[in-house]
C-alpha cells in the first residue's frame, strides 16, 4: 500500500502555530482519513517554519466500507422556523461531504423525534481522487490562537498565508486546488539555501528536503539543534542553559539549524547575571553559558538558519547586536542604581495601575495592610509579618525603573536587587524577587512565608480590583491572568496549609479600594460572590489534578466548614470515604431529610423539642450531632464530622418510622417539620450530600 503525503506551504509561521500544528495536525488526518473508510498506519506530523507536512504510512488505494445511514441533528436544530438550513445543518452536511439539499429527514422510533440524516452509498473511489477532500479538511480544521486572512480578505483563515500545498500518493501526484492554492506534487526547499524540489515520492519527501536545506522533521530538528549546542559549549569548557526556555521557540524558527559561538565584551559582566541572561535571551533567545563555578561566561550560542560557510559574518552580526542590548541594559542598570530606592519609590505617585483602581503608589499601600490582613487569616508570627510588610513597601519600585521599563521580564527581580544594595535584609529581598510566584502550574511556589504573604496579598489585591470594576474573566478570555492569580491563591494556601477563607480577606481588599477612591462598578456582595464561585472552580481543578472528583469538591463547599486548607482536607475526606457505611448512612438519612422540607412550607418558626416521645428522642440527638459536629468543624476534622452525621443516621430513621411527620394536626406537622429542618441543617455541616456522589455497598 502506498503512502499518503500532504504538505501545506505558508509564509514563516511563529512558534506557537507550529506547536498548535503539531497537536492538531495528525488528528485531523485520521479522522479525515476515517470519514472515507481509508484506514491505513497512524499520521505523523512534520511541522517546519514554511510548511506543514502530514505523512500517513500505508494508505489503502481505494476506499473501504459498505452503505450506511449517518444521523444528525434534530430537524428543529437543523432548520429554522422558515426552512432555512441552520450552521448546524451546514456543519453536517460539509463533514460528510454531501450538500444540504442532500439531506434526508427521517423520524427516529425510539424518541419519536425527527432528524436529518446522510445516507452514504458503498464507492470504491481511489484515495487520488479522495485527496482534496482530505486537504481540506485538515486546513480547514487547524485552529490557531492568532489567524489571518489574506488576498482579497474573503479567503481561509490561518496563521500565515499559504502559498503552496504539495499532494502525494506514492509516486503519484495529485492536482487540485484548495482555499484557491494548487496543489502539486513540487515543494520549496530552504529560503536562501535549497530551491524547489520535485517530490519524487511520499516516502523520500524528508530526504529530498534534506538535500535542500530543510529538515522538516520537528523532533530531528530539535537533537541536531540540543547536541549542536552540548558540542559548542564542551568547546569552550562551559555548560550552556535555557532558563527562560527558549529552545522550544527557537526550534521553530529555523529549517537547518546550526550553532554559533559569540562572545561577548568583558565589561558587560559586571552586570548582575539574571540580567546579563534576560538581555541575551528575552529577545535574541541566545543560549548563556556558565563555568563550572556557576558564573556567567564571556560566551553565548546562538543557534542560526543561515549558511554556515558563512558563520563568521553571521557570529559578527549577532555579537554586535547582542553588545548594542548590554550597552543598553548597563546604562539602565546604572541609572536606576544611581536614583535610589526612595527616588524611584517616589516615581511611583505618577504610574498608573489602571485608570479605574488608581496608582502603584495607592496598591503598594494596598499591599501592605494586604500582607498584615493574611498574616492574621493564616495565624503567623509577628516576624513573618512584618518581614512581609517591608517587602510589600519596595515591592513595586522597580515599577519606576528604566531597567524594567526595557526587560519588563526582570521585575521583582530589579526592586530585590536594588533593595539589597540599598542594605535591606535577605528575607526582605526574596519575598519581594518572589512576589509574583507561583506564575503558572510548573513554576515554584514562594519559599519562605514572607514571600507567600506578599505572592498573596498581590494576587488578592489583582483579583479584588479586576471583579469589582467588572472585568471577570469569560470564555478563553483572562487578559489580566485572573485564573492564574486564583489558581496561585490556591496553591499557596493549601502547600503552606493555611486556612484562609476568601470571604475573611477579599472583603478588607475590596474596602481599601473604595477608601481609596477607585471607579468601582460591582457591590462588595456581588464581587465576593462570584469571587468565591470562581476561587472555588480553582480549588476543584487543583484537587482534580491530585484525583478529587469536582463532587466532592461542590460538597464539601455547600458545608462551608472553614478556610482553603479545610476545604480541601474535607473534599478529600468525602471522595475517600464516598463508599463507606458510615458516610452512606449520614448520606441516606441527609437526603431523606431534604427531601421532605423541600415540598414544605411549615416548620420555620424553630426547632421546638416539646412533643412526644418521638419527637424528643431526634431532639436529643440532634443536640448531641450538633455539638459533635461543631467540635469536628473547629478542629478541622472531618473524620470525625462524618462519624457524628453517621450516629444521627439511627435516630432519623426512627424518628420517620415511629412518627407521623405529616400530622393532621397544624401544631404537630410544624414541630415535626421543624425537627426534620434542624436535621437538614446539622447534616449540611458534615456535606451538601445532594452534590455528592456515594457509592453504596448494597
Amino acid at each position: 500500500m502506498p503512502d499518503l503525503l500532504i504538505e501545506i506551504g505558508c509564509e514563516e509561521l511563529p512558534s506557537s502555530a507550529c506547536r498548535e500544528a503539531i497537536a492538531q495536525a495528525p488528528g485531523l488526518m485520521a479522522d479525515a482519513l476515517a470519514a472515507l473508510h481509508l484506514i491505513g498506519g497512524d499520521p505523523v506530523a512534520w511541522v517546519a517554519p514554511r510548511r506543514i507536512a502530514v505523512f500517513v504510512p500505508d494508505v489503502p488505494e481505494h476506499q473501504g466500507g459498505a452503505a450506511r445511514a449517518v444521523r444528525g441533528p434534530t430537524l428543529q436544530a437543523a432548520f429554522d422556523d422558515a426552512g432555512t438550513p441552520t450552521k448546524a445543518a451546514e456543519g453536517f452536511a460539509r463533514g460528510h461531504g454531501v450538500r444540504v439539499a442532500d439531506l434526508i429527514t427521517r423520524l427516529d422510533p425510539d424518541s419519536g423525534r425527527e432528524f436529518v440524516w446522510v445516507d452514504t452509498v458503498a464507492v470504491h473511489a481511489p484515495v487520488v481522487d479522495l485527496l482534496p477532500q482530505i486537504v481540506q479538511r485538515v486546513l480547514e480544521g487547524l485552529r490557531f490562537g492568532k489567524t489571518m486572512r489574506w488576498g482579497d480578505g474573503r479567503g481561509l483563515r490561518f496563521s500565515r498565508p499559504v502559498r503552496w500545498i504539495t499532494a502525494k500518493v506514492g509516486a503519484q501526484t495529485c492536482i487540485f486546488e484548495v482555499a484557491g492554492v494548487p496543489a502539486s506534487g513540487m515543494t520549496r526547499g530552504h529560503r536562501f539555501l535549497g530551491g524547489p524540489v520535485d517530490v519524487l515520492d511520499a516516502g523520500s519527501y524528508r530526504d529530498q528536503l534534506r538535500a535542500s536545506a530543510v529538515i522538516v522533521d520537528h523532533v530531528e530538528r530539535r537533537t541536531i539543534i540540543t547536541q549542536g549546542l552540548d558540542a559548542a559549549a564542551t568547546a569552550v569548557g562551559g555548560t550552556w542553559s535555557d532558563p527562560a526556555r527558549k529552545i522550544e521557540e527557537v526550534v521553530h524558527l529555523v529549517e537547518w539549524p546550526s550553532v554559533i559561538t559569540g562572545q561577548i565584551a568583558m565589561e558587560h559582566l559586571r552586570l548582575p547575571a539574571r540580567v546579563l541572561v534576560t538581555a541575551m535571551q528575552s529577545h535574541q533567545r541566545y543560549m548563556p553559558v556558565s563555568a563550572a563555578d556557576g558564573t556567567i561566561m564571556p560566551v553565548f550560542l546562538a543557534v542560526s538558519n543561515g549558511d554556515p560557510a558563512h558563520a563568521d559574518i553571521i557570529v559578527g552580526g549577532n555579537e554586535a547586536v547582542l553588545d548594542a542590548r548590554l550597552q543598553d541594559a548597563t546604562f539602565s542598570y546604572e541609572r536606576d542604581v544611581a536614583s535610589g530606592l526612595d527616588e524611584l519609590d517616589r516615581r511611583l505617585d505618577d504610574i498608573v495601575f489602571h485608570a479605574r483602581l488608581g496608582t502603584l503608589a495607592q496598591k503598594r499601600d494596598r499591599l501592605v495592610a494586604g500582607v498584615a490582613d493574611l498574616a492574621a487569616a493564616a495565624r503567623l508570627a509577628a516576624d513573618a509579618r512584618a518581614t512581609a510588610e517591608s517587602a510589600a513597601a519596595l515591592a513595586k519600585v522597580d515599577q519606576g525603573a528604566i531597567l524594567v521599563a526595557e526587560f519588563s521580564e526582570l521585575q521583582g527581580f530589579a526592586a530585590s536587587h536594588y533593595a539589597g544594595l540599598a542594605g535591606c535584609d535577605e528575607g526582605t529581598c526574596t519575598a519581594i524577587a518572589e512576589q509574583y510566584l507561583p506564575e503558572g502550574p510548573d513554576s515554584p511556589s514562594p519559599s519562605t512565608e514572607p514571600a507567600a504573604l506578599l505572592a498573596l496579598a498581590e494576587k488578592v489585591d489583582n483579583l479584588a480590583g479586576a471583579f469589582l470594576i467588572g472585568e471577570i474573566p469569560s470564555g478563553s478570555k483572562d487578559p489580566y491572568a485572573l485564573r492564574r492569580a486564583a489558581a496561585g491563591f490556591v496553591r499557596i494556601s493549601l502547600e503552606r496549609g493555611w486556612d484562609i477563607a476568601p470571604a475573611e480577606v477579599f472583603p478588607k481588599a475590596f474596602a481599601r479600594l473604595r477608601g481609596q477612591g477607585a471607579d468601582l462598578e460591582l457591590s462588595d456582595d456581588e464581587a465576593l460572590a462570584d469571587m468565591q464561585a470562581f476561587i472555588a472552580d480553582r480549588l476543584a481543578y487543583h484537587l482534580g489534578q491530585e484525583g478529587v472528583p469536582a463532587d466532592a469538591v461542590r460538597a464539601a463547599r455547600g458545608a462551608a466548614p472553614g478556610g482553603l486548607a479545610t476545604m480541601a482536607a474535607w473534599a478529600r475526606a468525602l471522595d475517600t470515604h464516598r463508599g463507606d457505611a458510615e458516610l452512606v448512612q449520614a448520606g441516606m438519612a441527609a437526603t431523606r431529610c431534604r427531601k421532605i422540607i423541600a415540598k414544605s412550607d411549615v416548620g420555620r418558626s424553630g426547632f421546638a423539642t416539646a412533643g412526644d416521645a418521638g419527637e424528643e428522642a431526634l431532639a436529643v440527638a440532634l443536640d448531641v450531632a450538633e455539638g459533635a459536629i461543631a467540635l469536628a468543624r473547629a478542629a478541622g476534622d472531618p473524620e470525625r464530622a462524618i462519624a457524628a452525621g453517621s450516629a444521627l443516621a439511627v435516630p432519623v430513621n426512627t424518628f420517620f418510622t415511629a412518627v407521623m411527620v405529616n400530622a393532621d394536626d397544624p401544631a404537630e406537622r410544624d414541630r415535626r417539620h421543624a425537627l426534620v429542618r434542624r436535621a437538614d441543617a446539622v447534616y449540611q455541616g458534615v456535606a451538601d450530600f445532594s452534590a455528592l456522589a456515594l457509592v453504596s455497598g448494597d
